[in-house]
């Protein structure tokens, strides 16, 4: 009896922890979600931009520089669409249904951890590179003097978002050394149970598989 107590209590602390966690993977997931709903905007956009014919007449490189800034920024928002897409399913899939247990849950917390940076980067770096192209957009649609008078709040804007964006980066993400994790190192002996169904019912399943097969 007192073994079935023990087990018990081991059971709760980490079913504790997985609540812990659980906390970390909806956050990650939600950032996922909120940075793949504006990726598809700003992908629907550039894709319109690039379809439109440029002016006979435009200069080479101006064609040019605005045609490759719409496409950068339409593959990378459409990379973190995907990106974002994979993540959601097969994290929060591994974390549930992981052969594992609480390390894979760990595993899917620290993978989707890693990968928000370079996801993060790829839709900042789209969407600069959505805003530039405008900016070339309207000496290619406009007079001169138009586009001069439209470029420079546009310009300022532009640099000012990404002062902000440097600014909220700063202050509020904290470095991987500093961060706080769900994961509570004491428990890692106890993470290394197997399931009781796996590795109990399972191989005497797997042997009377083997016996039938064997008199047949």
């Amino acid at each position: 009896m007192l073994q079935l107590f023990k087990n018990e209590a081991i059971t709760k602390v980490a079913r504790k922890q997985m609540e812990i966690r659980q906390l970390e993977l909806d956050w990650y997931t939600m950032n996922y979600d909120t940075m793949a709903l504006q990726a598809t905007l700003f992908a629907g956009f550039s894709f319109d931009h690039i379809t439109d014919p440029v002016p006979e007449g435009t200069a080479l490189w101006m064609e040019v520089a605005y045609v490759s800034l719409t496409a950068i920024a339409l593959g990378f928002e459409l990379c973190v669409c995907m990106s974002c897409t994979f993540c959601c399913i097969f994290g929060k899939g591994l974390a549930l249904r992981g052969p594992h247990g609480a390390r894979s849950v760990h595993v899917a917390v620290e993978n989707l951890e890693k990968e928000q940076r370079l996801v993060f980067t790829q839709f900042v770096t789209g969407i600069i590179a959505y805003l530039l192209s405008h900016i070339l957009q309207l000496w290619i649609y406009f007079r001169p003097r138009i586009a001069l008078t439209v470029s420079i709040p546009l310009v300022i804007f532009v640099v000012t978002i990404g002062y902000y964006v440097w600014y909220i980066v700063n202050a509020l993400v904290l470095d991987d050394s500093k961060a706080l994790t769900g994961q509570i190192g004491a428990w890692a002996p106890y993470e290394r149970i197997e399931d009781l169904d796996e590795a109990i019912y399972k191989p005497i399943e797997s042997k009377q598989m083997l016996y039938k097969s064997g008199r047949s």
